[in-house]
């Protein structure tokens, strides 16, 4: 489970053309550059987490399915202790990502 841009990139732009907007109606909700969504979309830069954090709220997915393409549900993670442990995993992928930038 790693954060693939280029997947992720193509799972937001199949969220916005199947909720009919363009890449600059997205930009302007969003209040970002419409280059940078096109980056996104493309696989050439990722997203900081205050994007991805406004993409989740925008269309209404959660950030697991944003980042890792995948859902991770409470009841798929058994214990507290391994719901923090992939919590904390997931915040060190997003750190060691946007050190990357």
């Amino acid at each position: 489970m790693n954060y693939d841009i280029k997947r992720s990139g193509a799972y937001i732009r199949q969220l916005r053309i199947q909720r009919g907007f363009t890449q600059e109606m997205l930009a302007t909700e969003l209040n970002i550059d419409r280059s940078l969504i096109s980056h996104i979309e493309a696989g050439k830069r990722g997203c900081s987490v205050e994007v991805l954090v406004r993409l989740s709220n925008f269309f209404g997915v959660s950030l697991d399915l944003l980042i890792l393409g995948e859902e991770n549900t409470p009841t798929e993670i058994t214990g507290r202790g391994q719901l923090k442990s992939e919590i904390r995993k997931l915040m060190e992928h997003l750190d060691t990502f946007q050190r990357s930038l």
